[in-house]
């Protein structure tokens, strides 16, 4: 797995501005934002997760995972998500349901070989309906999930898989741990900026 700049390791102070005021979205609130292809879209929170980083002080299967003091809201707003992570943000208009054998064929190989380079190696990937460049991998739990059509429980844990393709495209894989309560998910959409997201009501 990745190494983490432990310099970053602590309480992440609150953000502001249009960033601050996405985190302290809630449910019922509507959030209009600019779709890269379908220009302007609202959208009625119906759901928001608060993940958590997880990462380990040495690269061993007996070290544990302790979360970095960093957390990144999710929106589900019926159609689409609108997901922070980091300095990303992403808008996930798509997602299709994956099983263990689905990660073990198109995601694994590729993560496994990304992760033993530190995240330096320009790893590319097919998942339909298109090429990849993956950009980051890790692990995370689920620390708080309110509302309705979610995908995942309070303290689901599991991996995590960004990637980039073309044209902006995003892909989010997160594969929960067996048992933890969460639904393996591909979710594809495109990177924003925090610009895109017009107003908060």
């Amino acid at each position: 797995m990745p190494s983490v700049d432990t310099s970053s390791i602590g309480a992440q102070p609150m953000a502001s501005g249009m960033r601050g005021d996405f985190q302290r979205a809630r449910i019922g609130q509507n959030i209009t934002v600019n779709h890269p292809q379908r220009g302007p879209i609202t959208g009625k929170i119906l759901g928001t997760i608060r993940y958590t980083e997880l990462w380990q002080r040495v690269k061993s299967p007996s070290e544990p995972w302790v979360p970095t003091g960093n957390q990144f809201t999710a929106h589900w707003l019926g159609n689409f998500m609108i997901y922070e992570w980091k300095e990303s943000l992403w808008l996930l208009d798509e997602y299709d349901a994956l099983t263990d054998k689905d990660i073990a064929t198109h995601f694994a190989p590729y993560a496994k070989r990304f992760g033993e380079s530190n995240e330096t190696a320009d790893v590319y990937f097919a998942f339909p309906p298109a090429s990849w460049k993956m950009t980051d991998i890790g692990k995370f739990s689920v620390q708080s999930a309110e509302g309705s059509g979610l995908r995942l429980n309070v303290g689901a844990t599991g991996r995590f898989i960004h990637a980039s393709g073309d044209g902006g495209r995003t892909l989010v894989v997160e594969d929960y741990q067996s048992g933890s309560g969460g639904q393996d998910t591909a979710w594809i959409g495109y990177s924003i900026t925090w610009d895109a997201i017009q107003k908060i009501s």
